[in-house]
């Protein structure tokens, strides 16, 4: 079979492979059928990131199952459309069974679909099969009348909507939310919808690059583009989402935080030294809640979002191509770029 292997700095290649077979209970192989590109993605491909080349990439994935183990193929039978937690999981350890898969303890730390090193070992989605171990903790099908393509980004991208404001307004609906746009774009976006639907009393969204606040205005918030970020925001917000990418989004994001605020990060900083104002933070009384998005616990919540109207993910795809497209098109900039793997 054939798939795309993030070969060098800024080169994506095609490579045949021997198909992936059942070697065991609990495993499926799924044939991806909808397959988007993670805002991370990009870094990786030029470089910015510690993943190095020699690896399939693609991790944001919905597919269809082909083949299961003996003892589920009645749960998860030929054909089921299912959601695909980027993550590897068990279900069972200590870790995944508090609710932290991300962190399971039963595959090697950092254990992903299509990035780093573990990606060599697992695949990744931008392939004609791919194979799932602990498949009946892992897979999540994919409710009836639900569009492949609008959810492609479900297991990552579109869930990090819930780890920066859905989790939060849960508690505090009328909550109002500051959410810096950048190198995260389509994060910002989702967590711009999802706050809106949630009834966040106000919704700010700031960006500097005009599709994005045209996407957000249609969205329903207040976009307000800006040429160059102040110390801090003329109003401090209690719940600000920063997906900006760099420091200065960052500084401006934790101080622009009201009292006893709540900041949630979508960026990476590939670093173990990082400044933050600390002492303004410890006299109003800062949350910070960074980290990696817990994929398989945040998808029910989100589709029980998505049912009830409450986020428009399909809002947000802003391109799609063919697999046979996808070298060219992934290399290419747009907000949300969806692979539609059958076309």
């Amino acid at each position: 079979m054939k798939r795309i292997v993030f070969k060098k700095k800024n080169v994506l290649e095609w490579e045949n492979v021997a198909e992936p077979t059942i070697r065991g209970t609990d495993q499926a192989i799924v044939k991806p059928i909808a397959v988007s590109r993670c805002d991370l993605d990009i870094p990786i491909l030029q470089g910015h990131t510690l993943m190095r080349p020699g690896f399939p990439i693609g991790h944001e994935f919905v597919g269809e199952i082909e083949e299961t183990s003996p003892e589920i193929a009645t749960q998860y039978p030929k054909g089921t459309k299912v959601i695909i937690p980027f993550q590897i999981s068990c279900g069972l350890c200590p870790d995944c069974a508090g609710g932290h898969s991300k962190a399971c303890t039963s595959v090697s730390p950092m254990s992903h679909y299509g990035m780093g090193s573990s990606a060599k070992e697992f695949g990744g989605a931008l392939s004609e099969k791919i194979w799932i171990p602990y498949a009946k903790q892992m897979l999540i099908p994919l409710p009836q009348g639900l569009d492949p393509i609008a959810l492609a980004g479900i297991s990552d991208n579109i869930v990090e909507a819930w780890k920066l404001v859905g989790q939060w307004l849960e508690k505090k609906p009328n909550s109002p939310v500051m959410i810096l746009g950048g190198f995260a774009s389509s994060i910002s976006l989702y967590s711009a919808s999802l706050a809106v639907g949630m009834g966040s009393s106000e919704v700010l969204f700031l960006d500097n690059d005009p599709e994005r606040l045209k996407i957000a205005d249609s969205l329903g918030a207040t976009a307000v583009s800006y040429s160059t970020l102040p110390k801090s925001w003329e109003k401090k917000f209690p719940l600000i989402a920063d997906c900006h990418g760099l420091k200065e989004g960052l500084d401006f994001s934790l101080r622009s935080l009201s009292t006893e605020g709540i900041y949630g990060s979508a960026s990476i900083f590939w670093t173990n030294k990082l400044e933050i104002p600390y002492l303004e933070l410890y006299n109003t009384g800062s949350t910070l809640k960074i980290g990696r998005v817990d994929s398989r616990e945040h998808i029910p919540k989100i589709l029980n979002k998505i049912s009830e109207k409450k986020i428009e993910p399909e809002k947000v795809v802003t391109q799609t191509c063919s697999f046979e497209e996808a070298i060219d098109a992934w290399m290419e900039p747009a907000v949300k770029l969806v692979v539609k793997m059958d076309s």
